[in-house]
Formats: C-alpha cells, sequence, structure tokens
C-alpha cells in the first residue's frame, strides 16, 4: 500500500479502534475432500460439457531456499469444487514456449464461444513469449511466478485446493486460479514449506480477492483492506511518537549538559557543548525526513508550499546531511586555527583540545538519545496502541 506524502504529523493521526483479525486456520475449517475425479485436458472435450480454460498462477516464496531445490520434479495441483468433483494437473517442471503455444493452438481448436477462450490473446502472448526468447526455463523458482493454461470440465467456485511437490522441498506463497467461462477467480494462501522440509501437501482454502496477508506458517492472518488501513495507521501513529520522543530525549540531553557545562567551566565550556547539541538536533531532523521520504512510510499528505517540499526533500538527502557534518568539522577546525594563530602556549592547546572534545560530546546526545529511547520501556498509552494490533 503505497502512499505518496511528505511529512507526518501525529496530531493528524488517530489510534484506530481494535479489530476482529482473522487466522490463515480459520478459512481451512471444513475443506471439500475430493471424491470424484474428472479428466481434463484437451482428450477431456468430447466426454463432458461446461468446459473452461483454467489458469493457475503460482507464485513461489521470495526467501532464500524457497525454490524447488530438484530441478527434475514437478508440482501436482489439485482443484477440488463444492460438490467434491476434482481436476488433477501436473505442472511440469519447466517452461517450454514452443510447447507452451502448441497448447494454446489445441486449446483454440476445440474450445467453443461460451467458454469465453480468448484465442487471440492467447496465441498472441504465447506467440510473444516464444519470440522474445525459445529457450527452456526451470519452473518453481525463488520469486518466481509461473503460469500455466488447460482445458477442463467447469467446477465452479472452488471450495479446496491442494499442492505438492513431486520430490523435494518447496515452499508456495499462493496460487490463483481463473475460469474463462465463469470470469471467476479463486485465491489461495500457503505460506508453509512443502515436501521434505515441512508439510507433505498444502490443502488450502480460498480466501477473499481482496484481502491482504502479514505473517508465515502458523502466524498468517488475513486482513480486509479496512483491518489493513487500521494496521497501517497504528504502525504510522507509532512512527510519529518514536520521532517526537527521540528528539524531545535529544534536546533535553543537550540542556542538561549545557547546564553541567556550565556549572563547571561557565560558557566558554558551554559553548562548544551547546554548538554540537545543536548540530545532532538538526542532524537527528534530517535522519528523519530521510525516512519520511522513503516510499510507503508516509499516511497522508500534508500541504506544503513547493519552496517548503524541496527543501524538505533536501535536508533528507544524504549528500547534505553528509555536507552538513564536514562543514561543522571545517568550522571547529578554523576555530582552532584562528584561535592558535593567537595564542601558541601548550595550555591553549589542551584547552582547545578539550572544546573539540565537548563539541563531538554534544553532537553525540542524539546517539545517546536513540539508544535511550530503544532501552527506555513504553508507557501505558504506546501499549494500549500495540494492544490494538495483537492479533
Amino acid at each position: 500500500m503505497r502512499i505518496n506524502a511528505f511529512p507526518v504529523r501525529c496530531s493528524d493521526t488517530a489510534a484506530p479502534q481494535p479489530q476482529e483479525i482473522r487466522k490463515l486456520s480459520e478459512f481451512r475449517r471444513g475443506l471439500v475432500v475430493p471424491n470424484k475425479l474428472l479428466a481434463s485436458g484437451i482428450t477431456s472435450h468430447d466426454s463432458a460439457k461446461d468446459h473452461t480454460v483454467y489458469t493457475l498462477r503460482i507464485r513461489t516464496g521470495c526467501g532464500r531456499g524457497c525454490g524447488l531445490d530438484l530441478p527434475g520434479a514437478g508440482v501436482q495441483v489439485c482443484l477440488v469444487g463444492a460438490d467434491g468433483n476434482a481436476i488433477l494437473r501436473r505442472v511440469v517442471p519447466v517452461y517450454d514456449p514452443v510447447a507452451a503455444e502448441q497448447e494454446a493452438l489445441e486449446i483454440c481448436k476445440v474450445a467453443d464461444r461460451e467458454a469465453g477462450v480468448d484465442c487471440k490473446r492467447i496465441l498472441k502472448s504465447a506467440a510473444s513469449c516464444k519470440s522474445m526468447s525459445a529457450a527452456l526455463k526451470q519452473r518453481f523458482q525463488e520469486g518466481s511466478i509461473d503460469e500455466i493454461s488447460f482445458f477442463g470440465p467447469e467446477l465452479g467456485p472452488l471450495a479446496s485446493l491442494m499442492v505438492a511437490p513431486e520430490e523435494g522441498s518447496w515452499r508456495v506463497d499462493e496460487v490463483t486460479v481463473s475460469s474463462s467461462r465463469s470470469r471467476h477467480t479463486d485465491r489461495f494462501v500457503c505460506r508453509d514449506p512443502l515436501g521434505s522440509s515441512g508439510q507433505s501437501m498444502g490443502f488450502l482454502a480460498p480466501v477473499p480477492q481482496d484481502a491482504v496477508v502479514y505473517g508465515s506458517g502458523e502466524s498468517v492472518v488475513i486482513l480486509t483492506r479496512e483491518q489493513a488501513a487500521a494496521l497501517h495507521a497504528v504502525g504510522m501513529l507509532d512512527y510519529c511518537q518514536l520521532k517526537d520522543r527521540i528528539l524531545i530525549a535529544t534536546a533535553a540531553l543537550v540542556a542538561a549538559g549545557s547546564s553541567l557545562c556550565y556549572a563547571v567551566g561557565g560558557w566558554e565550556a558551554t559553548e562548544p557543548f551547546l554548538a554540537g547539541g545543536v548540530g545532532a538536533l538538526v542532524y537527528q531532523r534530517m535522519l528523519q525526513a530521510n525516512v519520511d521520504n522513503l516510499g510507503g512510510t508516509q499516511y497522508h499528505k500534508v500541504q506544503l508550499p513547493r519552496p517548503a517540499q524541496a527543501l524538505y526533500k533536501a535536508i533528507g538527502n544524504p549528500s547534505v546531511r553528509l555536507g552538513a557534518v564536514a562543514a561543522l568539522a571545517l568550522v571547529a577546525v578554523w576555530g582552532m586555527q584562528a584561535s592558535s594563530a593567537s595564542q601558541e602556549t601548550d595550555l591553549s592547546s589542551m584547552l582547545e583540545m578539550r572544546q573539540v572534545l565537548t563539541g563531538i560530546l554534544g553532537f553525540m546526545t542524539y546517539k545517546m538519545a536513540l539508544v535511550g529511547v530503544a532501552v527506555v520501556p513504553p508507557t501505558t498509552t504506546q501499549h494500549a496502541t500495540e494492544g490494538n494490533r495483537t492479533v
């Protein structure tokens, strides 16, 4: 969910009310077991009516080791209708553009108009894939989306789906099944390792098309778009509060350190620490602006004049931050040289070094604030906000 915006204002971000969140296991209750296996493919055209072209899109997980580790192994997929009728299909492990084009031609020869097959699009897509590359392509690799189409009897909205690798280990994220006749699409979410590293087979139930899926394994939850938006709002509220706490903690450390320096050494000791602390506050705000400018971080748009928008983007630029730190260092060196030109005693050199170290200490208060905010436990209000995310 990408929302382009400029600075997030915490005052405009309200904490959403907690909502009931369903786990993936709840969708798997009452799964339909296949009781009759129907023939599929071109040869089944004469033995059954109301045929359709099914299109399967299989998405393999993106993590390391999610791909099918045995290149010669295929994947078995079983579509199950509400009445128990089922279609079993083997997905071969290698995609062959030439064979795919031939299958598309055979489907278009036997498919009638009621099947809803767009032969022009199918043939054009197959020819385009063949022209781009006639080389064989291994399926079920990490992050890949493999698509196949086949001819078979219309089952209606699917009640369940069974998927399993023939051998080896494999992790599938999602499988979508579309029917050309009914124009209906079923979506199935797995997110579990299958084969030798986990379950032998995934027995899946359909989930809503517009649902947002979070997590993996037993922690998978299914959210509506409204629930996902509410969860996003909670996260943005936490982010706003975290930014404020870090800035307040940095300012408090600068104020406390400046007071201590003034009590010990007067204004001469306070000045470098205060200068470093102000630099720390500016640098901290620049870091936050950089995070604000990242894609998907914003919650809603705050209308700002164009010059202000350009300035906000500029201060979040890493090059600008580096330039600011370099400028502070040059100013410190220039100050030391100017002071050395007027006083050449060993005592003055020691004082100059102490001032530089005091300035560095003031600048490092932003790091101390980060550590302090991370260590200090959240308040009661923050605990309540986190409770809204609890499943």
